[in-house]
């Protein structure tokens, strides 16, 4: 993948957690982590975000939590009206990241209503009136697989997890399929499908296949990104789902197709929850290599991980927790 040439930057960038493993109510706000201080909020094993690139306007969902309750219930008690939200992305197809996609559609989706047509009215027009009213969905389309668990004998149990597709385009979705890199807004993109040339491994889960037809095939959720935003005058701010991909490796593609080496901050999970101490111990010392100011691993990164970051980046390390909004 070669560097975008028109990737862009942009600024006043907000990053605020709408669902994620933990929640903390006296946990204190700096001049750049702002924390939710309203109703007591939801936590559940999932993540999602809402992106606000505040010089564009423009606000972006990435990923929709494992339930129908947390995220509706959450922008309810932090006053976010869905309605503000102009695109949806995701990071890969597990149910901890898309379960309430349908809910947040049915809420923003602005079903088109019948108007006067003048008679030389053309049907691109029409249909471009449609369309407009949709709400761009990018994904990668391996999200879509149907997968299942396999045993070392034989047994199956699946499937496991299957995005309703046509339940999503019912409910307004207007679904954008990207292996590359997407733009979501100036200077913000998706990475795309994500190269694995580092030491990571904990990320890929053991006996997980997916089916086409009657073939069963190994299941590596090649679908798995990120969204990387170019900040002026800081550097990238990486937003991960859960870097079964590789945090590292993701780190390495967002400097790469975004041409800029500085990256600035880390957040969301970075799947170490299974990784063993060597593996965490690289990880860490990796990312110091990077200089990031911000670092907060959540959702899948595991305890023991999130301790040594802790630990080993007192400096850069801040807690992520659902109702965290990070100010860039």
């Amino acid at each position: 993948m070669q560097t975008i040439k028109d990737f862009g930057e942009t600024q006043n960038v907000t990053v605020t957690i709408l669902v994620d493993n933990t929640a903390d109510i006296i946990i204190r706000s700096t001049d750049n982590v702002k924390y939710h201080t309203g109703p007591p909020l939801l936590a559940e094993h999932g993540f999602s975000a809402l992106i606000h690139l505040g010089d564009q306007n423009r606000k972006i969902l990435w990923d929709a939590g494992i339930t129908r309750i947390a995220l509706p219930e959450n922008i309810k008690r932090m006053s976010v009206d869905p309605r503000v939200i102009d695109m949806i992305a995701l990071s890969h197809g597990h149910s901890d990241h898309t379960a309430a996609v349908t809910d947040i559609l049915h809420a923003v989706y602005d079903r088109p209503v019948s108007k006067r047509w003048e008679k030389d009215t053309s049907p691109e027009a029409i249909q471009n009136y449609i369309n407009g009213k949709r709400i761009p969905l990018v994904v990668h389309p391996a999200l879509f697989r149907e997968r299942w668990r396999i045993q070392k004998d034989g047994v199956k149990f699946g499937p496991m997890t299957l995005p309703p597709r046509d339940e999503w385009i019912v409910a307004g979705a207007n679904i954008i399929e990207s292996v590359e890199p997407y733009p979501l807004g100036t200077g913000c993109w998706t990475t795309g499908e994500v190269p694995r040339v580092s030491f990571e491994t904990s990320g890929i889960l053991q006996g997980m296949f997916y089916r086409e037809g009657k073939e069963f095939s190994a299941d590596y959720l090649e679908e798995d990104q990120a969204i990387v935003i170019n900040v002026r005058d800081k550097g990238l701010v990486i937003v991960s789902g859960c870097a079964h991909s590789g945090i590292v490796n993701t780190i390495n593609h967002a400097r790469k197709i975004s041409g800029v080496d500085k990256v600035w901050a880390i957040l969301g999970g970075f799947h170490l929850v299974s990784a063993n101490d060597e593996e965490i111990q690289q990880t860490i010392n990796d990312i110091m290599e990077f200089k990031p100011s911000l670092i907060a691993p959540s959702h899948c990164t595991g305890m023991r991980a999130i301790c040594e970051f802790a630990l080993q980046m007192p400096d850069e390390f801040v807690r992520g927790i659902v109702g965290a909004s990070y100010i860039f």
